[in-house]
C-alpha cells in the first residue's frame, strides 16, 4: 500500500487554529476531541485519500478537490502525485465555493 505524504496548506492550518479557538472558547473538552477526531480522520489520508467523494460543486470537482467530513466541518483536499494537499477546512454549513 502506497503512503502518501500529508500537507496541511497555510490556509487550512489557520481555517484549523480559527475553530479550535473558537470551540475552546466554548468547551475545552470539546476542544480536545475535535483536536483527536481531526487527527484520527485525516490521518486515513496517507493511505487511502480516494476513499473520502470528490466535491459536490462543478468547479472544485474538476479541480480534484475531495471532502472529508468531520463533524459540522468539511476538510477540502487534492490528491496530487504521492502527496495529499489540505486546502481547507470550513463549517459545513458555509458558502465555501467562493472561497477556493
Amino acid at each position: 500500500m502506497d503512503e502518501y505524504n500529508v500537507i496541511i496548506s497555510p490556509a487550512a492550518q489557520n481555517d484549523f487554529f480559527d475553530i479550535m479557538e473558537h470551540l475552546d472558547s466554548l468547551s475545552h473538552d470539546t476542544a480536545m476531541q475535535y483536536f483527536e477526531l481531526f487527527l484520527e480522520k485525516t490521518s486515513m489520508l496517507s493511505t487511502s485519500p480516494e476513499s473520502c467523494p470528490l466535491a459536490r460543486d462543478t468547479q472544485l470537482r474538476l479541480r480534484g478537490y475531495r471532502m472529508l467530513p468531520i463533524e459540522n466541518y468539511i476538510v477540502f483536499y487534492v490528491v496530487n502525485g504521492a502527496s495529499v494537499e489540505i486546502r481547507r477546512i470550513l463549517y459545513a454549513r458555509r458558502q465555501y465555493e467562493r472561497l477556493f
